[in-house]
């Protein structure tokens, strides 16, 4: 193999955005590390071509392009993210599967301020692809009693 070619491949496969997620599981992990590491084009590239995304804001967005640029404009706002999930439900079908349950999430303002924590509820599907497991449809909302993050879209 040509002295030079190698390190281009490592380097490819390293500057990846995503791995391919061998199940529903490593898809949601995947999913958090992207929002912890604010990384709006590693969040969008874990959703399938034609996926909706539901967020707490209100917008809808439809496809990876259209999600990276909604949590482009979120990042944007915050910085020092962590975000937990308590999955309190699950249905695995074949290549296809659904979770729902409650996450937590937070953030400073950049410029700082305080410490900012929105909690709220998830629906998500997902469907094994020749990629890994890869997000349909997701929904977010907020828990009843807080208001939702700014609408951003």
């Amino acid at each position: 193999m040509n002295k030079f070619l190698l390190p281009l491949i490592v380097a490819a496969f390293v500057a990846s955005p995503a791995i391919a997620q061998d199940s529903p599981q490593a898809l949601l992990d995947d999913f958090a590390a992207s929002i912890v590491a604010e990384d709006a084009d590693a969040v969008a590239a874990l959703y399938t071509d034609d996926a909706f995304s539901y967020d707490p804001g209100g917008s809808v967005s439809q496809g990876p392009d259209a999600i990276a640029a909604n949590w482009g404009v979120f990042f944007d706002g915050f910085d020092g993210f962590s975000i937990t999930f308590d999955q309190q439900g699950e249905m695995h079908e074949g290549d296809v599967a659904a979770a729902w349950g409650l996450w937590t999430m937070s953030a400073t303002p950049v410029g700082g301020g305080e410490l900012v924590v929105w909690k709220g509820r998830f629906t998500d599907v997902s469907k094994k692809t020749r990629d890994g497991w890869r997000y349909l449809a997701d929904h977010a909302s907020m828990l009843v009693t807080q208001a939702a993050p700014e609408a951003h879209e």
